[in-house]
């Protein structure tokens, strides 16, 4: 029941998130704005994250995941408010960007204090399964929030559905508000280790590698965020087809994380990464054939299926090979770097979108998780 109450943060957070992030971005198309310029909105979601990661592990690590998450709430909340206070034709895209840049750092701030929170409450042998009920949580909020949102766009609006996020936000703080008793505080905790440099952290061999994997499936997880709804508004697909696209690939996270437990019985953390790439592979060299919404959702079942089942055993990974007392820099340096490679992301692969078209940006990402998965298959038999 405890886990499940810190679980509840993260679902309600992320169900904002990614809520925004559709919301966002068909907005922005909605009133003419280019692929580019969809692009640095989504990097902006990453933009602070890459920035202050580190940093705020390491503040994670020494007072505890209270503080962080209650102010990552606040942040989302602050962010949903403004384009629901501004509309467009007023303030333009103003409004959506800095938006962006509050609601990812915010959701960055309360994802690393639940997943500290989780990482501690259990113990070892049992942490790949309550990873896999926090990444269950998510794949709930992935699949509600796109439908829920595509559908309130199509009936009341963009900025309508924005009023209903801020109503969200705000349940979300009164709840992690109420919930801060099971947060730790510097307090209960032992005092941390003088922080090493990040770049330290890297020469951990294993934990360089879970954080490379961990990287390029979040480059594909970013990817198909961003480039579902591009592809999909040039095809003509509505916002609820749309949402609906995205809801098929939630769906699939959620049944395989369901399974997680009995994989995780039969198969390795890597042989279940090098899955997750290739699937990856085989869906983003897929999705440019395709233009239907049962088509389109038919592919983003199978890389839901692969993404999926990353999570659980990443984060099991990521905290059993992290130096003692420094998981929270360990998850700062993940973050770091999964939201670099989000900033830089959106931005190239919009650039080419405008150019190139969608087909390049999928086939493109087809051939950089292609080569992940052939180095993860190294990295298995290197394993101990």
């Amino acid at each position: 029941m405890t886990l499940a109450r810190i679980i509840a943060i993260a679902v309600l957070a992320h169900l904002v998130f990614v809520s925004v992030r559709l919301t966002g971005s068909l907005y922005a198309l909605s009133n003419k704005a280019s692929t580019f310029t969809v692009g640095v909105l989504m990097a902006l979601f990453a933009l602070v994250p890459m920035l202050i990661a580190v940093r705020a592990g390491r503040w994670l690590d020494e007072v505890g995941p209270r503080r962080p998450a209650v102010l990552g709430i606040g942040l989302i909340l602050a962010g949903v408010v403004l384009p629901a206070a501004f509309p467009y034709p007023v303030a333009d895209i103003a409004p959506l960007l800095v938006a962006a840049a509050l609601v990812g750092t915010g959701q960055t701030l309360a994802m690393m204090s639940v997943q500290q929170v989780v990482g501690e409450r259990t113990d070892p042998e049992r942490r790949a399964a309550a990873f896999s009920w926090l990444a269950l949580g998510g794949s709930v909020s992935s699949f509600a929030g796109p439908v829920a949102s595509g559908l309130l766009i199509d009936s009341i609006g963009h900025r309508a559905t924005f009023v209903v996020l801020v109503l969200l936000a705000a349940g979300a703080l009164a709840w992690v508000w109420a919930q801060r008793p099971l947060l730790t505080h510097a307090g209960d905790r032992a005092a941390p280790p003088v922080p090493l440099h990040p770049l330290q952290l890297l020469r951990h061999r294993e934990l360089r590698h879970v954080l490379i994997a961990t990287a390029v499936i979040s480059m594909s997880w970013d990817l198909q965020t961003f480039m579902v709804p591009v592809h999909g508004t040039r095809v003509g697909l509505s916002a609820s087809e749309i949402g609906l696209v995205l809801g098929a690939f939630a769906a699939a996270t959620f049944v395989v994380r369901l399974a997680m437990p009995w994989l995780s019985r039969r198969f390795t953390e890597w042989q279940v990464l090098i899955f997750t790439l290739f699937a990856a592979c085989t869906a983003f060299a897929l999705f440019p054939l395709f233009g239907g919404v049962v088509t389109l959702a038919v592919v983003a079942f199978v890389l839901g299926l692969g993404l999926g089942a990353a999570q659980p055993n990443v984060m099991s990974l990521l905290h059993s090979r992290s130096p003692p007392g420094r998981v929270g820099e360990a998850l700062g340096m993940r973050t770091t770097i999964l939201s670099g490679s989000h900033v830089v992301l959106p931005l190239v692969f919009g650039a080419a979108g405008s150019v190139l078209g969608a087909a390049a940006a999928f086939w493109t990402m087809a051939l950089i998780v292609g080569g992940a998965g052939a180095a993860a298959v190294r990295w298995q038999r290197a394993a101990p």
